[in-house]
């Protein structure tokens, strides 16, 4: 590390150069960022849960992930709103059906258009006065793309164009796969002894819907809709007190997509602009979509805040210009390397995600602190000598040990890169990168800057008869040291009884990885889950395959009135603990049969006792099998090809007040499991999937992970301490606060009921790898001290009064900076914020009072030789960092 300051201090120019030409290769990565947090990306690919719920996709279409809406209006049974629930269903259809000879004419006059040069906002949209629904997505686009506009120039409609060129890739895939409302469903009629699916509103030669226009019009639909018992709260919701219909249910299923945010957005982007009907919408596409939302706006309001945080906590510890200025460029270099490096590598930022870009600037604050408060503590000897070399010494030492400190941070990160979890493992090792780059920009342009300076006391530190004055922070030091030397006992008793008492707390604590449970209970995207929910049964499902053995047997009557009891059994008020709002399954088609076979008498809308009748109704059934698997294509979701198993598809339901997280969905999945096992006859067998249970299978890695890092970085950075102070009861010494830490923290977690997740998980590793740079500037400095010949007390009074200061204060950047993540929109990343102040006060705390408090109770000898020729002698680190 001399040689490398030594080149630093000879060449500071071309050092500042160096730096300044990666900052401006690496910020342009930024660019590239994108965020994600879709959990099928964090899952290990060879989870068999994973695998097998993509086999069930391929098979039954994904059927658990939909956009549900409850669409209604104050004059819902009017022909004006049934005019505009079909224009809204129609701009739906164009992604479902697609016309190419249609879209190409679009084009071609759109490209005629823009040929001519600027042109009006009214004109652009008139010249397509014939095609409605074009004209709606025009607006749309326009909208989006630049806002209210009178005139598009030529470059505004060659944007335009890129827009209306990307929906219609949309279109030509059809990536909606279904869409079910009360104005596209069909029912099955049995009038002259055969079995028709048919529109419930019809379509004239054109294809357009043919809307009921009168109030008899408007009865006959009622009644069509009302026929049917399995339309309630399927296709429409019911006031409890009136019995009458309110609200229509607008269900969107896609194709089998990886990622389904685009397509999400531009379903979402036609939703706003029915603003004329009263759409509440929700499903797991739409909460992703409001997840990315808030994660950019959180990445864009946290990192200014913090940078200002840490500003000001610059201001009052150095009070000068230079104080201020260098160690926030040294933080906006490392926050532009390590986000532009994230760009080019295509990490895709995550809710946990959120906190690293804040983190690099609160945690690279201490090293500039550090190196800053040394050149301070230094700075006579530097001015009254010859400066380069002077600050060559002083640079040096204290360059070491900040780099040592960062070693250990990084590799406390890096056992994140443990975790099975893809957003946790990417977190770790971009802050452990993030780590160094700030270890390595501080101990570059801070001492290149200084020593190009001129040499200048801070006035504000300063008395007035130019003496240096006494601040807050060395009041609180002088109480600190008070406190390890006199009453070490009972800093002791006191600690001790806090860590009994957290690991009491621990046994309280519990894992959640539902994303819901990530927004505030008040948040519009989790009320309308409710609302929506409340009113069809729930907005996310899960599946239950019956497998009858063999093939064909699903058309047994036997089986299918299992599948019926199975069902009854899953909603009953007698299992409200299950949280299942509604089902869905094949049944519901073979009893709508058996009652239209026998005039719409609803009493036979059940199972047929005779399997002939099952297998007639679906041989005399005419319905639409467009991929031509030997499937009805209603049937598709609920069997598989050769009818020999069933899908049970049941939605979860969460009420108002009520939180459906991990350990309630698991519960749900164990009781259904308990059940099957009882009452499933032996030749039928069962399985559970869906995106319900991978959240379950995410415990699993989340908890996992959160154990290897744990235990991985306690381990790896008390070998490290041990071998850079030649020493095991160095090592010992320097666990303990970073345990005590964690133990609170995880304490803490369980008597407030603050759960486990992917934000808090990560907790541990960060506490262990920021507390142990207090630990090791405390030890570091009490050896530096106690090799003067100090008694233990005076050691530990001269090791506060050098690097207490330091340590307090980059312990107030930490703790402020944490501080700020209590304005993100995530529930958890605020509790993260929280909990991450009060680890650093913890730490904080063990490092200037619970660790020389064991040091005086034990008089421990932590005396060695200087821990740079220890490491060269059995590290041989020297080579690696440029040393002898």
């Amino acid at each position: 590390m001399d040689r490398y300051i030594d080149f630093v201090l000879r060449k500071p120019i071309l050092t500042l150069v160096a730096l300044v030409f990666i900052t401006a290769a690496l910020a342009p990565g930024m660019l590239k960022l994108e965020f994600s947090n879709a959990i099928e990306a964090f899952m290990p690919k060879s989870d068999y849960e994973y695998f097998y719920y993509n086999s069930i996709k391929d098979i039954y279409g994904d059927n658990g992930r939909f956009v549900i809406m409850a669409v209604t209006d104050d004059d819902l049974w009017s022909p004006e709103t049934f005019q505009k629930i079909d224009d809204f269903l129609v701009d739906f259809e164009e992604y479902k059906d697609f016309d190419e000879e249609r879209e190409e004419s679009r084009l071609r006059k759109f490209d005629s258009i823009m040929s001519r040069g600027e042109v009006r906002y009214s004109n652009l949209i008139g010249h397509f006065h014939n095609d409605k629904v074009f004209q709606r997505e025009l607006k749309r686009k326009i909208k989006s793309t630049f806002g209210k506009i009178d005139t598009l120039d030529r470059g505004d409609l060659k944007k335009l164009r890129k827009k209306i060129l990307l929906s219609t890739e949309f279109k030509r895939c059809e990536v909606i796969d279904t869409i079910v409302s009360p104005l596209t469903a069909q029912d099955i009629t049995g009038e002259n002894d055969t079995l028709e699916a048919y529109d419930l509103i019809e379509k004239d030669d054109n294809g357009k819907r043919i809307l009921p226009s009168t109030a008899k019009e408007m009865g006959e639909f009622k009644k069509k809709l009302r026929r049917n018992p399995t339309f309630e709260r399927g296709l429409y919701a019911l006031n409890p007190d009136t019995g009458e219909i309110t609200d229509f249910c607008v269900l969107i299923r896609f194709i089998n997509l990886t990622d389904q945010d685009t397509i999400a957005r531009e379903v979402a982007e036609i939703i706003n602009s029915h603003s004329e009907l009263d759409i509440k919408t929700t499903g797991v596409p739409i909460v992703n979509i409001a997840f990315h939302n808030y994660m950019h706006r959180d990445l864009c309001m946290l990192v200014p805040i913090v940078m200002f945080i840490v500003t000001i906590v610059f201001y009052f510890n150095f009070r000068s210009f230079r104080g201020i200025l260098l160690p926030f460029i040294t933080l906006s270099m490392a926050e532009l390397w390590i986000l532009g490096l994230m760009g080019y590598l295509g990490y895709k930022i995550t809710a946990v995600g959120i906190s690293l870009p804040p983190l690099i600037i609160a945690v690279g604050s201490s090293y500039s602190i550090h190196i800053l408060n040394q050149y301070y503590a230094d700075f006579q000897t530097i001015t009254e000598n010859n400066k380069r070399s002077s600050l060559s010494k002083s640079m040096s030492h204290i360059s070491l040990t900040v780099l040592l400190a960062g070693l250990t941070t990084f590799i406390a990160f890096m056992t994140l890169t443990t975790s099975q979890v893809s957003a946790i493992r990417g977190w770790g090792f971009f802050s452990a990168i993030g780590v160094m780059f700030a270890v390595f920009i501080s101990c570059s342009m801070i001492p290149a800057v200084l020593v190009l300076l001129p040499s200048k006391t801070p006035s504000l530190l300063l008395r007035r008869d130019k003496t240096v004055g006494v601040t807050v922070v060395d009041r609180i030091i002088t109480l600190m040291t008070k406190g390890a030397v006199i009453h070490y006992k009972k800093v002791l008793a006191v600690a001790s009884a806090l860590i009994v008492f957290s690991i009491i707390g621990l046994f309280h604590l519990r894992v959640e990885t539902v994303f819901l449970n990530y927004l505030k209970e008040n948040d519009p995207v989790r009320k309308n889950v409710h609302t929506v929910g409340s009113k069809f049964g729930g907005v996310e499902a899960f599946i239950i395959l019956i497998d009858s053995g063999k093939i064909d047997g699903i058309k047994n009557p036997e089986f299918l009135t299992m599948i019926e009891n199975m069902r009854k059994w899953l909603v009953s008020e007698e299992n409200s603990d299950l949280n299942i709002g509604r089902t869905d399954s094949f049944p519901d088609f073979i009893k709508t049969m058996h009652m239209a076979m026998n005039n719409d008498d609803t009493s036979f809308y059940k199972i047929p006792e005779n399997r002939m009748d099952i297998i007639d109704y679906l041989e005399i059934y005419a319905g639409d099998d467009d991929d031509s698997d030997g499937r009805f294509d209603q049937f598709e979701p609920f069997t598989d090809i050769d009818f020999k198993t069933c899908n049970i598809l049941a939605r979860l339901y969460e009420e108002e007040g009520k939180r459906v997280g991990t350990t309630e969905t698991k519960n749900t999945f164990n009781k259904i499991s308990e059940h099957l096992v009882r009452n499933l006859p032996d030749q039928y067998s069962y399985s559970i999937t869906g995106f319900p249970k991978m959240e379950i299978k995410f415990v699993y890695y989340v908890v996992k992970g959160q154990l290897q890092s744990l235990f991985l970085s306690l381990i790896v950075v008390g070998i490290i301490v041990m071998l850079l102070f030649g020493r095991i009861k160095a090592g010992l010494l320097a666990l303990i606060p970073m345990s005590a830490a964690v133990i609170i923290n995880f304490g803490i977690m369980g008597w407030l009921g603050i759960n486990l997740d992917m934000a808090t998980s990560i907790i541990a590793a960060i506490t262990i790898g920021i507390g142990v740079d207090d630990t090791i500037h405390f030890l570091n400095t009490f050896r530096h001290h106690g090799a003067r010949g100090l008694s233990v007390d005076e050691t530990i009074a001269e090791t506060l009064a050098v690097s207490g200061k330091a340590i307090v204060f980059t312990s107030i950047a930490l703790i402020f900076g944490f501080l700020i993540f209590l304005v993100s929109s995530f529930l958890p990343v605020q509790l993260f914020g929280l909990l991450m102040a009060m680890t650093m006060i913890t730490t904080t705390v063990g490092a200037l009072i619970i660790l020389p408090s064991i040091i005086k109770a034990t008089g421990v000898d932590l005396s060695q030789p200087e821990p740079e020729s220890w490491m060269r002698r059995y590290l041989n680190l020297g080579k690696i960092f440029g040393l002898e």
